[in-house]
């Protein structure tokens, strides 16, 4: 990764908005490479012996954590992005399911009774 990459990430991260990075150009090409690579199929549901189609390429090392891994296939020898699968992906980040979680409360009073 470019020395001005990683500052623009670094910047990112700091404002809040590290989401904007996959944006980039640079990222969405990785990104094809890696599913390729991948064959596009989920890393972990093929470990246990099943095959899912996978569109999502996965950080290892959290973005937020390591920039400097963010556009790095590889981190020494062991693999750094790899694809996965929706609901793999969720159980690696159960904390972006939180802002879908639904209000049991009701909006209005009103009853079909």
């Amino acid at each position: 990764m470019k020395d001005s990459e990683l500052k623009k990430l670094q910047t990112l991260i700091e404002n809040g908005t590290p989401e904007k990075f996959y944006d980039w150009r640079v990222w969405r090409r990785l990104r094809q490479e890696v599913l390729k690579l991948d064959n596009f199929e989920c890393q972990h549901c093929k470990a246990k012996g099943r095959y899912k189609k996978g569109y999502i390429v996965h950080h290892i090392k959290h973005l937020v954590d390591r920039p400097d891994l963010a556009l790095s296939i590889f981190d020494g020898k062991e693999r750094q992005l790899i694809t996965l699968c929706k609901d793999c992906h969720e159980e690696e980040h159960p904390e972006s399911l939180k802002q879908f979680v639904q209000s049991t409360e009701r909006v209005t009073e009103e009853r079909w009774d």
